[in-house]
């Protein structure tokens, strides 16, 4: 009895760590930013979002195409940047063999791949440009000017679209699978005890808010500028 409680506790702590608390964030995150695209192409048009948010999006794209290639999938179009099309400023098409558990799992992280490659972009940007930052100090330069023009692309290219969500939806199963593997395999080593997977959950949660922090700033950016 004991044994099982533990193994439901590894595998819920695990899904929260590689799933629950991911989704949520992107969904809000994606949320915030799309609603400030809309807001900001509404407002001055459709190209000059496209202008803003162009780095942003050849990422966001750049992301889905590399994590495609690398589960193997079969790439029958992609547009890093387009002029907006049908709402599309960039799209990656591809397809999968269904009875293939290693390209149907790559369905889910496909699907989230732009909040890993936005976000390490952002990362180490910032590491290059404005390393002071992560220390909450702050040098008025061309440089900080740079970084912030491209961080505010970056994160309004973050967002995920209903597409990106279905999609992540389709690897779901096996990546519950590997879960159950996981946390029997964590009951049964102890390799990795639970409180720090606590501790780890809290570090998650740290930076998604940060994320978080940028992704409401985006919106509130977005909000000020329709009064002018």
């Amino acid at each position: 009895m004991i044994f099982l409680k533990q193994t439901i506790d590894y595998f819920g702590l695990l899904l929260s760590i590689t799933i629950l608390l991911p989704a949520v964030f992107a969904w809000l995150i994606s949320y915030l930013t799309n609603t400030a695209g809309s807001i900001i192409s509404e407002k001055f048009g459709s190209h000059f979002y496209l202008v803003i948010s162009s780095i942003g999006v050849i990422i966001h794209e750049l992301s889905h195409l590399i994590m495609a290639l690398l589960f193997g999938h079969h790439i029958e179009n992609f547009r890093l940047l387009q002029l907006p099309k049908n709402g599309q400023v960039g799209f990656v098409t591809h397809s999968a063999n269904p009875k293939n558990p290693w390209q149907a799992f790559g369905n889910l992280l496909i699907g989230f791949a732009p909040m890993i490659g936005n976000s390490l972009t952002i990362y180490l940007l910032t590491r290059y440009l404005q390393p002071n930052v992560f220390y909450l100090q702050v040098s008025f330069n061309w440089q900080l000017l740079y970084w912030l023009l491209i961080v505010f692309s970056l994160s309004l290219g973050i967002g995920l679209s209903h597409e990106d969500f279905e999609n992540s939806m389709q690897g779901m199963w096996i990546a519950i699978l590997l879960l159950i593997i996981a946390a029997l395999t964590l009951q049964l080593t102890h390799i990795i005890l639970i409180d720090r997977l606590f501790t780890f959950i809290q570090q998650e949660a740290s930076l998604f808010v940060i994320a978080l922090a940028i992704a409401v700033i985006d919106f509130l950016i977005a909000k000020v500028i329709t009064f002018f």
